[in-house]
């Protein structure tokens, strides 16, 4: 009897070597691990960006052989841009995509790139990408987040309840400011504009009585939310590029990386690609949001080539108070250079 318990415990102590062995044996000699990533998101599933992120998250997943399995956050379940930073540092989420807002609490300098009237148009902001991407990613990388993909989601306007042509007319209204863009808001006060400080909650209700008649946003994002319906008019001078980005926190970048070093780079290949794909969507998305805007009653108001002027001489005036204090002065000077050359050379 005593033989044949010794034989079973011999039996199932083989069996659990064995069976060991085998899962060693799936990963070059160390047990399989699974990665969870939570990836936070301000917008909702069922826009442009959520429906990229759920494909990233997909692919993230494809190319690990499910050992990174990410999960998706949409429609701001994890807060602010701010909340969001404080998680992704406390690594309650892993991941996260932040406007040029979120990024700007990474990495100062990103809000450079958002100067008012500085970067004109797309193909301007394109130049100056390729001038200055490398830098800025450097900076973040070097830190305790690694950016893995940029987005270029088009440009903001400036949308009114009356007709707004120069920098005057927009001096006479009540422009709403953004509570996590308080370097927008600086320049805005030093041109002399009247910034009402507004949250996102309650836009709607100090859009209807009137306590703000100006805002600054994606044409995009005016429409998904019906606020033409209070703002009748938009400027097409282009204020400041949309920009985004996916970030990842050091720690569980890392960690992907010890999994297969090759991971980083597909994972930034496949990231990227995605991207490019929904900037692409993302001007036909505006595009659509205003024929469709016009049709409801919207008027687009573009102005002559002097009043169009106005804008950047407005800007101009402000530069050397803001140089320094609200945006970073060796960045600015280098996006006006590459500006000047391209213009120059067109």
């Amino acid at each position: 009897m005593r033989k044949t318990i010794l034989l079973a415990a011999f039996a199932a102590a083989i069996l659990l070597v064995t069976g060991n062995l085998s899962l060693f044996a799936q990963r070059g000699g160390r047990a399989q691990e699974i990665i969870e990533v939570r990836i936070a998101s301000p917008l909702p599933q069922q826009s442009p960006w959520g429906r990229a992120l759920d494909r990233i998250a997909a692919e993230w997943s494809r190319i690990t052989d499910g050992q990174v399995r990410p999960r998706v956050l949409h429609g701001g379940t994890e807060g602010t841009e701010a909340k969001m930073h404080l998680s992704l540092a406390s690594n309650t989420i892993q991941a996260a995509v932040f406007t040029s807002f979120g990024l700007n609490q990474i990495d100062p300098r990103v809000m450079t790139m958002s100067a008012p009237f500085l970067i004109r148009n797309e193909d301007e902001l394109n130049v100056v990408m390729s001038e200055v991407q490398g830098d800025l990613e450097g900076r973040i990388n070097s830190g305790d987040y690694f950016l893995v993909a940029w987005s270029k989601s088009g440009f903001v306007n400036i949308f009114s309840r009356e007709p707004v042509f120069t920098p005057d007319d927009l001096k006479r209204l009540r422009l709403a400011s953004n509570a996590d863009a308080s370097d927008l808001n600086t320049a805005f006060k030093t041109m002399g504009f009247q910034v009402v400080d507004t949250d996102a909650a309650d836009l709607g209700p100090k859009l209807a009585t009137g306590a703000i008649t100006a805002v600054y946003q994606s044409p995009a994002s005016i429409a998904a939310y019906q606020l033409h319906s209070y703002m009748r008019n938009m400027l097409t001078v282009n204020l400041a590029p949309f920009l985004g980005g996916v970030v990842i926190n050091q720690v569980t970048w890392r960690r992907i990386g010890a999994l297969d070093p090759r991971y980083q780079q597909q994972i930034i290949n496949v990231t990227r690609q995605i991207a490019q794909g929904l900037d692409n969507d993302m001007q036909k998305t505006v595009n659509d949001a205003i024929i469709a805007m016009k049709r409801d009653g919207l008027v687009v108001n573009e102005p002559t080539p002097a009043q169009e002027q106005l804008w950047y001489a407005e800007m101009e005036r402000a530069t050397p108070v803001l140089l320094g204090a609200t945006f970073d002065r060796d960045l600015y000077r280098k996006i006006d250079d590459v500006l000047a050359r391209y213009r120059r050379g067109r």
